[in-house]
């Protein structure tokens, strides 16, 4: 099935410190594989409908030390409805909306979604119920004309995504450039785990795990907030609530809809 991967930190750092960690999952993923970061404040956006190590780009990702970025969203695909993998189908998918552009990722199956969730300013490119529902969703943004920054504004995305997670499976990760948005299934289906790390080094460190490495852009310390299907590595990990959405702005934690505001940060 389908995993998650996504990062929020202080300050930007090189992508390639847990990317071959998550892509050994690829062989229970064979379907596709995508990757979106921030250089500035627009998205780029690498993806295939290929497994991972069948790729002649992800080489070039995991040793290209200039991307860097704030936050990544990561994905790898095991299709569940439909034909032929495509590039249009692969995730994450990546909008624009009021000079801001949004990346989307899924995982999971949701039912009717033409029906569950109409379509208002976005049209999907390919023939997803995962572009779908992020069309449908950024439609309903769109429509508020207000930027998600506040806690009033989480509360009202947790109510929208709570919706759509009434119609199947729904496990997503989002972000606007600025904060990471991280949702887990109603019904807890195939788990989504978060934590917290801080390493002091100047310019690579090891979490704990000889394929994850991390460099930084000349700082000391870089502390962040990550998110993943499953833990990767040995830090420590926590579990999402059924239901639970959780915002990281800047490598910290701004909003839980199911705990109180944490911002102790354990070293990874």
């Amino acid at each position: 099935m389908c995993e998650l991967m996504g990062l929020c930190l202080d300050r930007p750092a090189s992508a390639h410190f847990s990317i071959r960690e998550f892509a050994t999952r690829d062989e229970q993923n064979m379907d596709g594989w995508g990757l979106a970061w921030y250089p500035d404040h627009s998205a780029s956006l690498v993806k295939e409908p290929l497994s991972w190590r069948t790729s002649e780009h992800t080489g070039f990702l995991e040793k290209y030390h200039a991307l860097r970025s704030c936050i990544y969203i990561a994905h790898v695909r095991h299709k569940t409805v439909g034909g032929k993998p495509t590039h249009a189908d692969t995730h994450p998918f990546v909008r624009e909306l009021n000079g801001r552009e949004y990346v989307f990722a899924h995982n999971g199956t949701l039912n009717d979604v033409e029906i569950a969730c109409p379509l208002s300013r976005y049209s999907p490119i390919g023939a997803t119920d995962s572009e779908h529902a992020f069309c449908h969703l950024l439609g309903l943004i769109a429509r508020r004309r207000a930027a998600l920054g506040t806690p009033r504004d989480y509360r009202w995305l947790h109510r929208q995504l709570t919706r759509i997670n009434e119609h199947g499976q729904l496990n997503c990760l989002m972000s606007d450039g600025q904060s990471l948005f991280a949702y887990h299934d109603l019904a807890a289906y195939k788990g989504l785990v978060w934590g917290q790390l801080s390493i002091d080094s100047r310019r690579e460190a090891s979490l704990q795990d000889d394929e994850m490495k991390l460099s930084f852009e000349g700082a000391k310390r870089v502390s962040g907030f990550t998110v993943a299907t499953h833990p990767i590595g040995s830090s420590k990990w926590q579990s999402f609530e059924p239901g639970e959405l959780i915002v990281a702005r800047e490598g910290v934690v701004q909003y839980s809809s199911h705990r109180k505001q944490k911002r102790s940060t354990a070293a990874a």
